[in-house]
């Protein structure tokens, strides 16, 4: 019988407001029962959490840079786990989320990798994607067959979590410091001044993606190791993951109201599986 993979998952909490979900999201990860998991918590404030290997309370001037001290608790363990876990304090893994990765992850090329779509639920059960908002949208000439299953890429790439491979992980070290952002050259005056005259004529215009300092966390795992970001549509539902807060559905407590209801999504999905 072979040994359990080992699973190193480094979660960021910021402040007691969200414990009950971080609570949520560790006992869910503890209850994997085909891996040996590992789990460290980064936190600006001391927290008392059963079933946690460690818990690293770190004093920063900035804390939207809290998320990426993750980063490095996972280079400095490379070479200790099979698999490696980064997430936010409220994004509920499931074991079945890491079977597919590793599952995925042989049948890509290794300019490919494979990630997860954010949802979120309504009371009545409804699921909203907040990640489907605004210019994000489905490439429907993404699409490609890899064994039997069938993958497509969604261009919002952020997820506020990412499950990678040691094997994925080295890969990414060797195109970036995995310890540190990845900086990204801003437009110039000239082209940000076209580019607003453009868009107040509605004429197509050049489109600067850009994600916060806590969403560069995972977006540069996807947008600077080259690897493509593919989602497994043949088995969607499989590589979904909960924010548990569902905040995006309405905007509560502060937050934009962003999401596409499910039968947009569906439509998208289907509309992609029929170009496989």
């Amino acid at each position: 019988m072979s040994a359990k993979k080992k699973i190193l998952a480094v979660l960021v909490n910021y402040g007691d407001e969200q414990i009950s979900y971080l609570v949520r999201v560790v006992n869910e990860l503890n209850s994997f029962e085909n891996y040996d998991t590992t789990i460290v918590v980064n936190s600006n404030i001391p927290l008392e959490l059963p079933n946690v290997e460690t818990v690293n309370v770190i004093t920063l001037d900035n804390y939207q840079y809290l998320p990426l001290t993750c980063r490095k608790v996972i280079w400095d363990n490379k070479d200790n786990y099979d698999i490696f876990i980064y997430g936010e304090n409220d994004h509920l893994f499931k074991e079945h989320h890491v079977d597919k990765h590793i599952e995925y992850s042989k049948l890509l090329p290794n300019d490919r990798i494979t990630g997860l779509i954010q949802y979120e639920e309504d009371p009545q059960g409804n699921k909203y994607y907040p990640g489907y908002h605004a210019d994000f949208e489905w490439d429907y000439n993404s699409v490609e067959r890899h064994g039997n299953k069938v993958f497509a890429h969604f261009s919002n790439v952020h997820q506020a979590t990412f499950i990678i491979t040691k094997d994925e992980l080295l890969r990414v070290g060797e195109v970036f410091n995995f310890n540190e952002l990845v900086k990204v050259k801003r437009p110039n005056a000239l082209v940000r001044l076209v580019n607003k005259i453009k868009k107040a004529l509605n004429m197509p215009y050049f489109k600067v993606k850009e994600y916060s300092v806590k969403c560069k966390v995972n977006t540069d795992v996807y947008e600077y190791a080259n690897m493509k970001k593919l989602i497994c549509i043949s088995e969607f539902e499989d590589n979904l993951i909960h924010h548990l807060p569902n905040l995006y559905i309405e905007g509560n407590l502060g937050r934009t109201k962003q999401r596409s209801e499910d039968d947009k999504m569906k439509a998208a999905v289907k509309k992609l599986l029929k170009t496989a």
